[in-house]
């Protein structure tokens, strides 16, 4: 078996480090797998760039710089992501292409393959969300948005009153690219597989959910004074809560003002008044003080093993996104024993039991997400939520089990080419 992994990356953002970490996941089961990204970022041999000169790094900013410009024409657009489709940098390597049994789609968007590239591939696709772009017009996390659901056009978050705007259009391309496709979504949690389905252009195609996965040997339990002195963190008793996401100030979807709220709240009661909060990646700035709760901000932290310190460090992980798939901050807590206080948005449920693992409050409520962050600093609680943290990583998000998954959806889908017949 032979896969060809298609990502923008192979570092840098969520969605690249699962995809990444899939692919390791699969060369460590014996199956060939070939990282083809974008942009080449590392220095692991097995991932070969997806341009075809020296320029592959200049055409990547000019196509990128091109797409950004064609949204100059929505000057009442949102703050939110939004990523035309207009050009692509991309050049899958046709060797690669034809060597694979399967191609595995990730995350594609910032102009590094247009739909119509998809066309060219010729094999058996699976396509993973890790967010819903692949089948809207641009947009990456709709919201209360349901055009997806029809068709796009009219777009909030272009901020466009135009039947036939930039989201029409591209919808309009992946409607067209997609109709001669041998294509299967993987969708790594519920709630994005129940939007998959509703939508207009995968809600027919064959959806499987597949939970993403992490190492557990990296993202496992280690002693938290340990973890403090390897930090510099404080070595005493004082509570550390910890947040991060790649733009965790600057990306209101994943609620950094809902966190500031909860954070003034719970510095209000007794186990708050001495706590620290390490918020970590997008820049590195001053710390602050939040009600009276000290606040450090550390920066982007790409060394997977330095994360696990920061995680086990800590008492607990808050996950305030107002809309998320399946964060992999989560999963990695999770790995290293440490709950999580998170609102129950999107695929978020799927890892987090409520009063079990962690705490699950409702979406906004920051006055809940302060209760909760208190409820699971309670000394009696500390053990039995550490190891049911443990045990649902070890049981859901183990990397070697999400591969076999994947080696089995790809055995079906090859199979299926052989024979004619598709997979239900």
């Amino acid at each position: 078996m032979r896969v060809l992994h298609l990502a923008q990356s192979d570092g840098g953002g969520g969605a690249n480090r699962a995809a990444f970490r899939l692919h390791r996941g699969l060369n460590d089961l014996g199956i060939t797998s070939t990282f083809h990204p974008g942009r080449k970022v590392g220095r692991d041999p097995d991932v070969v760039a997806a341009w075809p000169t020296i320029a592959g790094p200049f055409r990547s900013k000019l196509a990128a710089w091109l797409d950004i410009r064609s949204l100059d024409a929505y000057p009442n657009r949102r703050g939110d992501v939004f990523s035309p489709v207009r050009f692509s940098y991309g050049r899958p390597d046709a060797r690669l292409v034809a060597a694979a049994d399967v191609v595995c789609l990730h995350w594609i968007a910032g102009s590094f393959l247009h739909p119509s590239d998809l066309t060219r591939i010729g094999k058996p696709l699976t396509w993973l969300l890790h967010d819903l772009w692949p089948c809207t017009g641009g947009c990456h996390f709709p919201g209360a948005c349901r055009a997806f659901e029809r068709r796009c056009g009219r777009c909030p978050s272009l901020g466009s009153s135009d039947p036939n705007d930039l989201a029409e259009r591209d919808f309009a391309a992946r409607e067209d690219a997609y109709a001669a496709l041998d294509l299967t979504i993987v969708a790594p949690s519920r709630w994005i597989a129940s939007e998959a389905r509703r939508s207009a252009l995968f809600g027919r195609r064959r959806i499987v959910h597949i939970a993403n996965g992490i190492d557990l040997r990296i993202y496992r339990p280690m002693g938290r004074g340990e973890a403090r002195r390897l930090l510099d963190l404080p070595t005493d008793e004082r509570p550390i809560l910890v947040f991060g996401a790649m733009a965790a100030t600057s990306d209101q979807r994943k609620g950094y003002g809902a966190l500031q709220e909860a954070l003034k709240l719970f510095a209000r009661c007794p186990i708050g008044r001495n706590a620290l909060a390490v918020v970590f990646g997008g820049e590195q700035h001053a710390a602050q003080d939040i009600g009276g709760l000290h606040v450090l901000h550390v920066g982007r932290i790409d060394e997977e093993s330095r994360l696990a310190q920061l995680y086990a460090a800590a008492d607990v992980l808050v996950a305030p996104s107002l809309e998320d798939n399946l964060p992999n901050v989560i999963l990695e807590a999770l790995g290293c024993a440490t709950p999580v206080v998170a609102f129950a948005a999107g695929g978020i449920p799927d890892a987090v039991e409520h009063q079990r693992n962690g705490y699950l409050a409702p979406v906004g409520a920051a006055d809940d997400l302060a209760r909760g962050i208190e409820w699971a600093l309670d000394p009696a609680r500390k053990q039995g939520l550490a190891a049911a943290a443990r045990e649902t990583a070890e049981r859901r998000f183990d990397i070697r089990n999400c591969a076999r998954q994947y080696r089995d959806l790809f055995a079906d889908l090859i199979e299926a080419r052989s024979t004619g017949v598709r997979p239900v």
